[in-house]
């Protein structure tokens, strides 16, 4: 069974994205394994996607960003 970042969905069972804690990326944590503001992370998410999305401004970025982290297990009461 794979396992995926509790914030972004990344999948921790990739070397490159696993950091100091079990439920998250290395990006979405900070060096002590604490999740990130939300914030942080929404402009993190943001600029993935516009990685793949080349022609979505930043605005767009953030509100899709901001909706793909509504269905995230870290972020689904905020």
């Amino acid at each position: 069974m794979s396992k995926f970042c509790e914030s972004c969905g990344a999948p921790l069972s990739s070397p490159e994205m696993q950091g100091p804690s079990s439920k998250y990326c290395k990006y979405c944590t900070d060096a002590a394994g604490k999740l990130k503001p939300r914030a942080e992370v929404q402009r993190g998410i943001a600029e993935w996607l516009k990685t793949w999305q080349p022609g979505i401004t930043q605005e767009q970025a953030i509100k899709r960003a901001d909706h793909y982290m509504k269905a995230m297990p870290a972020w689904a009461e905020d």
